[in-house]
């Protein structure tokens, strides 16, 4: 049972979750200070949005099931709720588990934070209910993610938050005050832009089967053509707001290390383009993009990591 749940949860896409808050708290590290208190609390920071990514995807499983909407032609893996060896009954029970554990990691991650600043406590609180709702809502109740605009909220939630609200909570716990900073911005929108890139190829991989059972995605109403010149405004939307955020706050030559980090994201964007029209070959590039997003937030550790002890 227990390889049920672990494939249920999508241990690939969890990397992009981890990923993106772990930048957030790099950023935090930079611009206040590496201790074990700061390490605590970026641990819960990364494990609350961990959590949050794992009730992202059985939310999304979870919906599909309950609308039906994933049929035996689906190009993408099947889900452990899909073959039955997961009821939805058992699913909307780990559901519930994991709201829980999120909830918890994440007050204590704020706390640790802000300690008795009930003020900015209660902000961060009201963010992380947002975030569990925006996860609940993909495909329950609102179902946005039916509607078109899950790409929106993966960029919110996924990039902006994690990344700027991560950086907040570590330079928060360093004594370094509340303020958020130029680059972080920036790469809250470039990881927001490369994220939404994930969520976009799942979108085309599933074009035909969406429109067959009514999931109206961003990617669904766009078509073939649009989708992939979407694409190729999200991939330079990503390259260019890191350019700016390296440039604009740290040392030129070190968008070198950026550049490089940034090749399997565009040779899988190049590819997802190419291949648009079949979907077979698109849905392996999925893995592709999440990763390639991941070795982008990776080399940002190390460009601030180069800086912190370097430059400083």
């Amino acid at each position: 049972m227990l390889k049920y749940w672990i494939s249920e949860a999508r241990p690939r896409t969890l990397v992009l979750g981890v990923t993106n808050c772990a930048l957030g708290c790099a950023f935090g590290f930079y611009y206040s200070e590496v201790n074990l208190y700061t390490l605590t609390t970026a641990f819960f920071v990364v494990l609350t949005g961990c959590l949050l990514q794992i009730l992202s995807n059985f939310a999304n499983d979870y919906g599909d099931a309950y609308r039906n909407a994933d049929g035996p032609g689906r190009v993408g893996p099947i889900r452990a709720v899909m073959s039955g060896a997961i009821s939805v009954s058992q699913l909307r029970k780990g559901m519930a588990l994991v709201i829980i554990a999120a909830a918890i990691s994440g007050v204590i991650a704020v706390g640790l934070a802000v300690g008795g600043n009930l003020q900015v406590l209660s902000w961060f609180i009201f963010l992380g209910v947002l975030s569990i709702l925006a996860a609940l809502f993909y495909t329950l109740g609102l179902a946005y993610g039916y509607k078109g605009l899950g790409d929106f909220f993966v960029f919110i939630f996924f990039g902006v938050i994690a990344v700027i609200g991560s950086q907040i909570l570590i330079t928060a716990s360093g004594n370094a005050g509340l303020d958020w900073y130029p680059d972080t911005a920036a790469m809250g929108i470039s990881i927001g832009a490369s994220s939404v890139m994930v969520l976009h190829v799942a979108g085309m991989r599933d074009i035909s089967e969406d429109r067959l059972h009514g999931k109206k995605t961003l990617a669904s109403r766009l078509g073939y053509t649009l989708s992939c010149v979407y694409l190729a405004i999200l991939f330079s939307v990503t390259t260019l707001t890191s350019a700016f955020a390296c440039v604009y706050s740290h040392r030129a030559w070190e968008f070198s290390i950026i550049a490089i980090s940034l090749i399997p994201l565009l040779a899988s964007t190049v590819r997802t383009i190419k291949n648009a029209r079949v979907p077979v070959r698109v849905a392996p590039e999925l893995k592709y993009t999440s990763l390639g997003s991941a070795i982008h937030a990776v080399a940002w550790m190390i460009v601030l990591t180069i800086d912190y002890w370097a430059y400083r």
